[in-house]
């Protein structure tokens, strides 16, 4: 018996060091979700604009833009950290996911478009590479991180209206009482892999205790442990997805949106992404 527990604690402690391995610990999106400037390098002018046209294409298409820049990708590809924004926030329309994240790393200097599944047809990874190497590179090789930024955005989301058939307003103003806000994580409303890996680790960590309990107390096989009742806080893994050699180059796309809430902003609306796009170093 203790030769079985051996080898379950030993499984359950590599999935435990694999999951956190792989889990991106992601910022909350703003309450503009359109534009997320983490790293303070757009413009407000950009920026207004950027949230003008995102907003405007929204409420013509339920398409979402998003852009995001971050001081560091703490080590991550740059693809799956977008990937994961993408699914984690819900970034497009859960039916026709429609959802389109444009990241910039300043530190890493690094830069990709992650599309989601229902625009891959019009914003091929050739079209975003294209994007990125006429409209974004050519500024942010110079630390133009802004004006990068605003030029590529509005190439996307000119790819978008052209796919939907739409023209933008440049009247447009945004409502911001027309949307809600995304309140704090709630594990009912999140994807299946989150709920997956919740139960897993869990488990883990139960087998974990009962290892540890029997070691500590010498009991035989046969005897009876009680129906002590372990509890704690124990630590969450947000919205986790694996990757690499996990998911051998897998497309398989999971839907995020696990937030919900009221008042005052845009959020998600549970859109999946594939692993469609493109990056580029500068």
């Amino acid at each position: 018996m203790k030769r079985i527990l051996a080898v379950l604690i030993s499984i359950s402690l590599v999935f435990l060091l694999s999951l956190s391995a792989f889990a991106i610990d992601l910022p909350e999106p703003t309450s503009d979700f359109f534009v997320n400037d983490f790293a303070d390098v757009i413009s407000e002018e950009n920026e207004n604009e950027m949230m003008k046209i995102g907003a405007d294409l929204y409420s013509q298409t339920t398409a979402q833009v998003v852009v995001v820049t971050v001081d560091s990708l703490e080590g991550y590809d740059v693809n799956e950290y977008a990937l994961e924004l993408g699914r984690e926030w819900g970034v497009g329309n859960d039916e026709t996911n429609n959802g389109v994240v444009l990241l910039l790393s300043v530190s890493d200097r690094q830069v990709t478009i992650q599309v989601g599944y229902g625009l891959e047809g019009c914003l091929t990874d050739a079209g975003t590479g294209r994007i990125l190497d006429d409209y974004a590179v050519p500024y942010l090789s110079n630390d133009d991180f802004s004006t990068g930024l605003f030029e590529a955005y509005k190439a996307i989301a000119g790819d978008v209206c052209t796919e939907y058939g739409v023209e933008l307003n440049p009247d447009y103003q945004i409502s911001y009482s027309d949307y809600d806000y995304y309140d704090e994580f709630n594990l009912s409303d999140s994807d299946p892999v989150s709920k997956v890996m919740f139960v897993v680790t869990t488990i883990a960590l139960i087998l974990f205790i009962i290892f540890i309990h029997k070691l500590a107390g010498g009991n035989s096989d046969n005897s009876n442990h009680g129906g002590g009742t372990y509890s704690g806080g124990g630590r969450s893994y947000r919205g986790t997805t694996f990757y690499g050699g996990f998911s051998g180059g897998s497309r398989g796309g999971f839907s995020g949106g696990g937030f919900r809430g009221g008042g005052g902003g845009f959020r998600g609306g549970g859109g999946s992404f594939g692993g469609g796009g493109s990056s580029r170093g500068f």
